[in-house]
């Protein structure tokens, strides 16, 4: 097998892991010793921190959770049958995206927040209700109370901690909703030069407090958005905010929204409102229809 990209932390991982998880697109390889995860993606995928993009297009029946995982300078080792080589894997180099002054005042924040909003319907995320199902009721009606009391802890400026706190691994799946919510909120509220990028180490801290909170994938999911590093979807979006602000890229929108069943939508859902409180943060009036 051939790895077509991949970032430099998964290139420079030397060591001994095993397979820990196998879905039809994805393959998570779980290391003991360093409590980390690394995935392997089929093409069809984006580029991913601690991720490397193979020449497959799907996973099914090639890997069993458990198998025993080597990786070498030249490539990997896979139970007794496999072997990736990633001799001439191409790196993936995420960009570099930085906010100045004018370029922040430049940009049609609510715009941005109506045009993702539009794009996400009721039953896409949990933020938004599942229907006449109980379970997904409650679970809705917490990720709202909590979701608008983290607005409130952002627009003061106080009690940030604990907001944030208080949603890590709320949800459901192997990344749960609010955690896939944060990751959209932090991507754009930290961009470089952001305003509200002097709350990232608040964002760490509850991290760092509660990840025993959620899984270990999202945790360290988590940790890589909030230091602005994340999927390329999500880069791809980011970009065309800052450099192309009055072009509303559907395309782009949809992109993050293929992000598994319900993650793509939990972040659209978080950078809508990071868009809305860049508004606040601007200065300029923002309806509170808004949130």
């Amino acid at each position: 097998m051939q790895a077509l990209t991949a970032d430099s932390r998964f290139l420079s991982e030397r060591g001994v892991g095993r397979v820990e998880q196998v879905f039809s697109r994805a393959v998570n390889i779980y290391f003991p010793a360093q409590q980390r995860l690394l995935t392997l993606l089929c093409e069809t995928c984006d580029n991913a921190p601690y991720s490397s993009r193979l020449a497959l297009t799907h996973f099914e029946g090639l890997f069993r959770p458990g198998e025993s995982v080597q990786f070498q300078f030249s490539g990997i080792t896979i139970g007794e049958d496999k072997w990736i080589d990633t001799a001439s894997c191409q790196r993936w180099q995420p960009p570099e995206l930085q906010l100045n002054t004018d370029r922040f005042f430049q940009i049609p924040w609510q715009r941005w927040h109506d045009v993702i909003r539009q794009q996400l319907q009721d039953h896409e995320t949990l933020f938004l209700g599942q229907g006449d199902n109980p379970f997904y009721q409650a679970i809705s009606t917490q990720l709202q109370q909590r979701r608008l009391t983290l607005i409130n802890a952002l627009q003061s400026g106080k009690n940030i901690n604990a907001a944030v706190a208080n949603m890590i691994g709320l949800g459901i799946g192997l990344t749960p909703s609010a955690d896939d919510y944060l990751v959209g909120l932090s991507t754009v509220l930290f961009i470089p030069g952001h305003p509200a990028e002097k709350y990232k180490t608040d964002f760490l801290a509850a991290l760092q407090a509660t990840n025993k909170n959620t899984t270990l994938l999202s945790a360290i999911t988590l940790e890589a958005a909030f230091e602005q590093r994340y999927r390329e979807s999500l880069y791809g979006l980011i970009n065309n905010i800052i450099n192309e602000p009055t072009y509303f890229s559907i395309q782009a929108i949809a992109n993050i929204k293929n992000i598994g069943s319900s993650s793509g939508c939990d972040m659209l859902y978080g950078m809508a409102d990071a868009c809305a409180l860049s508004q606040t943060y601007g200065g300029n009036y923002v309806s509170q229809n808004s949130y």
